[in-house]
Parts: C-alpha cells; structure tokens; sequence
C-alpha cells in the first residue's frame, strides 16, 4: 500500500504540540512499525521535556493499544482474540514489604468481576538505557494479564467490568496508607501505559517490550513533561490512561467540585491518591464520565470545558 495514502500527515496543516504527539495506522494493521517509529517521534522532542542537574527526566512514556500478537504468545494461547484479554500495570508501594498486600488486593478485585488472572509478570526492563542516577528512582511496573470466563458476557461489558474492578481497587489501594506509591497506569481490555521518571528517548529502549518484534499496535500517543507547578514524580508521568494533557488547566477546580457533586448525588465517593497532578485528575474524571455516564469520549471532553466568559455580556453582574 501507498505511504502517503497510510499518513494522516498533511504538511499544509503541520504545526508544533509541545511535547506530545500521537501515531496511527488507520488501515487497522497491528505492526511493529509503529513502535520503531513512536521512537523516532520521542527522540524528536527531548527539548519539551524537562530533566534535573543528573539526568533524570520529569517523566515520559506512551500509551498504545494492546497487542494481540504479543499476549497471544505471552500467555500461551494462539487462538486469543482482541477483546477477549485485558492487560493492568501497576506502580506497587514504595514499601516492597506491602507488595503481598498490594497483590492480593488486585486479585481479589479481578476476581470479584470474574476477570481471570493468566499471568502476573514485572515488566522487563533494559537498565543499560539509563544512567545510574535513573536507574535509582525507577519504580518497576508489575503486570497482569487476564481473560474474559463469561463467555456471554461482550466486549463492552468486559471492558465496564475492568473499569469497576479498577474503581474498586483504587478506592481501597488510595486510602491504605501503607500502600503508598501503589498506583494502577492502566488497566483495560483495549490500551496500556508505560511510563516513568524517563527522558523521551528513553523510553522505548527501557521497556524491553516495547522493542520486542512481536509486540505489534495499531496505535499510540506519547508525551514527556517538564515540571511547572509540582515537583517531578513517577506518578505523574505521562501520558495516562485516556488522554495527555499539556500545561496546567484552569478548569481544575471546576471539574472537581463538579465530579464531587455528581458522586455525593449517587451516594457515592471520589477517591484521589494523594499527590495527584492536575493532568491526572482530569484524567481520572475524564474516565468517570466515560464509565459512569456514558459520553462519548468527545462529549466528554467537552462537558468538561466551560465556555470562554471574558467577553461574554450575559456572565457578567447585572
């Protein structure tokens, strides 16, 4: 097939994002391509990332539709098909003391929504990427890959179900002070993220999944901080689970109180970890709109940024 006809690129409407970007084939192929050429785009961009005095970057990474091709032979099942697994990664607590607690907490939310565990795995990782004051601040990534056991059950309800599992997860894993650092990336039947306290060319050369020329995707969107308004954490890293945000959001506040209102209203409680970035509120909130009230994602976004007032007659006080 033609290149050109492949490309979304149109040189006419070509303009600068500060250090994000996405990848696509919009044939629907899963390649390895793209991850070859998700680093080509993350070595581009090291200028809209931040780093401190030793190297150590504020944070990058990518977030990439699920590899069929790749978990089919990770877990030993030929016949696996797209919607019928889903992959969760996770940042475990600081205490590696707590990471039998951490563990059992995951499965005992997987199994609560029949989300059957085939394999539990850290991350591969390539240190040699780094330098050694890098390597020191990385936190490893702990991955499960579970599959579907009601057979009647469709995608779209598995993927509702992996996002109840992860609600519930978060509820107990956020307010357990023991398991500080524990934080879900990901967790999905469709996307995962892997990220980390990284320089944007790092990243595909760390992770060694990432590399390997089974791990084939049909899409990606990457970004690497610089620190304004919080110190660098891995936590805060990007991108997240459905969006990467750039710059700080004046409509925080709001989202906030308005997601806290809508949960009161449904008995229920918004649960936050604690130092949590303005770009992963809103991503968490994004979910919530998504999950809970079933916008499309578009509308979502939308609901979520109040109009321009400055200039408009009828906000301001009679």
């Amino acid at each position: 097939m033609n290149q050109e006809y492949r490309s979304l690129y149109d040189r006419e409407h070509e303009h600068s994002s500060c250090g994000v970007g996405f990848i696509t084939d919009k044939s629907g192929e899963q390649t390895h391509q793209l991850l070859t050429l998700a680093h080509q785009a993350l070595c581009t961009i090291p200028h809209r990332g931040g780093m401190n005095s030793e190297g150590i970057g504020d944070g990058a990474g990518v977030n990439i539709d699920l590899s069929v091709h790749f978990y089919r032979s990770l877990i030993g099942q030929p016949e696996l098909a797209k919607g019928e697994f889903g992959v969760a990664n996770f940042f475990f607590p600081f205490d590696q003391n707590e990471y039998s607690t951490a563990k059992s907490l995951v499965e005992s939310s997987l199994a609560e929504f029949d989300l059957n565990i085939e394999l539990w795995r850290e991350v591969p990782v390539n240190n040699d990427a780094l330098n050694e004051a890098s390597q020191a601040v990385q936190q490893t990534i702990q991955q499960v890959v579970f599959t579907n056991k009601q057979s009647n059950r469709t995608s779209n309800e598995f993927e509702g179900d992996i996002n109840k599992a992860l609600n519930e997860l978060e509820s107990q894993g956020f307010t357990n002070d023991n398991l500080h650092g524990f934080y879900p990336l990901s967790m999905s039947s469709r996307t995962q993220v892997y990220k980390g306290r990284l320089n944007s060319w790092e990243v595909v050369p760390y992770f060694a999944d990432l590399s390997h020329p089974d791990h084939q995707i049909t899409t990606l969107f990457f970004h690497t901080r610089f620190s304004t308004n919080t110190a660098p954490a891995t936590m805060m890293a990007q991108p997240f689970r459905r969006m990467a945000h750039n710059g700080e959001l004046n409509t925080d506040k709001k989202n906030r109180l308005s997601e806290d209102a809508i949960a009161r209203q449904q008995k229920k409680r918004v649960i936050f970890p604690k130092g949590q970035s303005d770009s992963s509120r809103l991503d968490q909130t994004l979910a919530r709109r998504v999950v809970e009230d079933e916008l499309d994602i578009v509308t979502a976004v939308l609901a979520m940024m109040p109009p321009a007032w400055e200039n408009d007659d009828s906000c301001r006080q009679k």
